[in-house]
C-alpha cells in the first residue's frame, strides 16, 4: 500500500485517538469522576478500565467490592481484581493481597504466599508491606529469618512513615543484634532503591 500524505494523516488521527482512549481509561479518571460523587459511574468506569489492563482501576474495584460502601461486599469479586492489579505490579494490591492470605480472608491462610507477596510489595517502596516483611524476617514466620533484613525494612518503614511501630520494633530488634549487624542494616536502608516496573 503506498502511503499517501492523506493515508499518513488518517494513521496519525487514529493513533492519536487510541492514545487518548488508552489515557482516558485510568485510575485517576475513574477518581476524578468519583471525587465528584458519581460513585457507580466511577465503579462502572473503573470496570472499563480494568477491563482495558489498568491495574490501578482493579485496585479501585478491589477496594470498593471490600468495603462495601456503594456496592455490596463481594469477596470474591475484590479478590479478583486484587489478583488483576496484583499481577499488574500495583504495590498497594500487593499488599492487600498479602494481607488477606496473611490473615485467611477469603482465601486459606498462607503466610508463605503472603511473605512472598509483601515481599514484592517492600520492594517497591510500600511502608506498609517493609514493615510487615520486616516483622516477618525477624520472627522467620513466612519468610526465612534474617534480622538484618528486617532491622533494613524496619528502619525504611519507619522512614516511609511507620514511626511509631517501627521505632518501637527498631529498639527490640536492636537488643538482641550486634553493633556491626545495626551498621549493616543501616548501610542497606540507606542503599535501597525501590524496584520499579
Amino acid at each position: 500500500m503506498k502511503m499517501t500524505h492523506k493515508t499518513i494523516s488518517t494513521v496519525i488521527a487514529l493513533s492519536m485517538s487510541l492514545v487518548g482512549f488508552a489515557q482516558a481509561l485510568s485510575e485517576r479518571e475513574g477518581l476524578d469522576i468519583y471525587q465528584r460523587g458519581l460513585y457507580l459511574e466511577a465503579i462502572e468506569y473503573w470496570k472499563k478500565a480494568a477491563a482495558a489492563g489498568d491495574a490501578g482501576s482493579a485496585y479501585r474495584l478491589s477496594e470498593e467490592f471490600f468495603d462495601a460502601k456503594i456496592v455490596k461486599r463481594d469477596i470474591k469479586l475484590a479478590l479478583k481484581y486484587l489478583q488483576q492489579a496484583s499481577k499488574g505490579n500495583d504495590a498497594r494490591a500487593l499488599t492487600d493481597l498479602a494481607s488477606m492470605y496473611d490473615y485467611g480472608t477469603g482465601v486459606r491462610e498462607d503466610r508463605n504466599k503472603a511473605g512472598e507477596l509483601y515481599l514484592r510489595a517492600a520492594r517497591m517502596g510500600m511502608p506498609a508491606a517493609m514493615f510487615n516483611v520486616a516483622s516477618m524476617l525477624e520472627t522467620g514466620e513466612g519468610l526465612g529469618q534474617d534480622k538484618i533484613e528486617a532491622y533494613k525494612y524496619y528502619v525504611l518503614s519507619r522512614d516511609q512513615g511507620f514511626a511509631p511501630f517501627a521505632n518501637k520494633a527498631i529498639e527490640e530488634i536492636s537488643a538482641n543484634m550486634t553493633v556491626e549487624q545495626i551498621a549493616e542494616g543501616e548501610k542497606r536502608a540507606d542503599n535501597f532503591i525501590p524496584d520499579t516496573f
